[in-house]
């Protein structure tokens, strides 16, 4: 089976409301829908979708790329393809989300080809066994806004089912103290939470923040510093007892290797459209579970089929047992696609349908769509 078609659409997806983070409010979702077309007729999708205050680059120049891999991918067999992607993610020709939303598309296909799901073809990358999970434990995630809206949400959250919040939060120490004192009184000893401060701190504040939240059992915090800073964050790990995970510094494998090698962080935060796909996460994974170091896999706020993408790699990922920070598609105004992906007590199904197991949602993709897509 051979690819003769790439094609791809961008989207661009309100939020339902916007959503406040440390870097900036975020009302707006843009990214791409690309598509591998088979000789067989198999179509095979995946997502683009980078994070430009992630240090990923813009969607423009993500997008960019498309026509050149598209043309050295026609009339490859899937396997040559996969290979190719391998090559120029090794080599930094391409940015990692178009990497990501290609290798995707690929993953799907095989999966239709095969009669298998895309998280079985990532275990057996290392004959990982069990075989994949078939739900995922997610955390609910909370805006930095007032502390009682942030209350509010808490609660609602427990009520729902989930066994886990991550609360966002800014740079003043007083509120935030307060906030995660409020947090805890509100969901009981028995939920977990996390911080996420998004680099919003220094070392000072971080060391007085987290010192006096250590009483509030926070399960970690991520991204208290600067992203190149691996100095400070190594520091921090040892002037307080609260975990510190590691998000913005991750943008591919050598990133990972550089924080190991520095004893930078306890936990990392895996985005495969920052690091370069699913198969350089589950390296990722693998190589961070050698050195003792759990990992997380969260979205970068994409639509539902990068979602789903990364919960097949949750599922794939044995090592991985914190909760995954992926009920994000709540946010957006569509997640393109025509299955629901409900949760439930705090956990998400993972599709068994072979490939990635979901349909897009073509009239919602067209009337998302952004004044910049195409095809090769």
């Amino acid at each position: 089976m051979t690819i003769i078609d790439t094609q791809w659409r961008s989207y661009r997806l309100p939020l339902r409301n916007s959503f406040t983070t440390a870097h900036n409010v975020l009302a707006a979702r843009e990214g791409a829908i690309v598509e591998v077309i088979t000789d067989e007729g198999i179509i095979g999708r995946g997502e683009i979708a980078p994070l430009p205050e992630f240090g990923s680059g813009t969607l423009a120049q993500a997008v960019v790329a498309l026509p050149a891999m598209a043309a050295q991918l026609h009339s490859c067999q899937l396997n040559e393809a996969l290979d190719c992607i391998s090559i120029a993610i090794e080599a930094g020709t391409i940015p990692t989300s178009t990497a990501c939303g290609l290798e995707t598309a690929l993953l799907d296909a095989l999966g239709q080809l095969e009669g298998r799901t895309v998280g079985s073809l990532l275990a057996c990358l290392h004959n990982d066994q069990p075989g994949p999970l078939s739900a995922i434990p997610v955390n609910a995630i909370i805006g930095a806004t007032t502390t009682q809206t942030v209350v509010m949400a808490a609660r609602q959250a427990v009520a729902a089912g989930f066994g886990c919040i991550k609360l966002k939060v800014d740079s003043n120490v007083k509120e935030v103290i307060e906030r995660v004192a409020a947090v805890r009184q509100a969901i009981g000893p028995a939920v977990h939470l996390r911080l996420d401060a998004n680099e919003a701190w220094n070392i000072e504040q971080a060391c007085s923040i987290l010192n006096q939240c250590a009483n509030y059992d926070i399960q970690y915090v991520e991204q208290p510093l600067k992203a190149n800073d691996l100095e400070g964050m190594r520091k921090l790990r040892q002037q307080v007892s609260v975990p510190v995970a590691a998000d913005e510094a991750l943008h591919n494998l050598e990133s990972v290797r550089r924080l190991l090698a520095e004893e930078a962080a306890d936990i990392l935060i895996i985005k495969s459209q920052l690091v370069g796909g699913l198969r350089t996460s589950r390296q990722i994974i693998r190589e961070a579970a050698a050195h003792g170091m759990q990992c997380v896999i969260t979205s970068a706020i994409e639509s539902g089929i990068g979602l789903v993408a990364a919960l097949h790699l949750a599922a794939a990922s044995p090592e991985v047992s914190l909760e995954c920070g992926l009920a994000t598609l709540h946010l957006l105004a569509d997640d393109l696609l025509v299955d629901d992906l409900p949760i439930h007590n705090g956990s998400i199904a993972v599709p068994s349908a072979p490939g990635l197991g979901v349909r897009l949602d073509r009239s919602a993709l067209e009337h998302y769509t952004l004044a910049m897509g195409g095809c090769a």
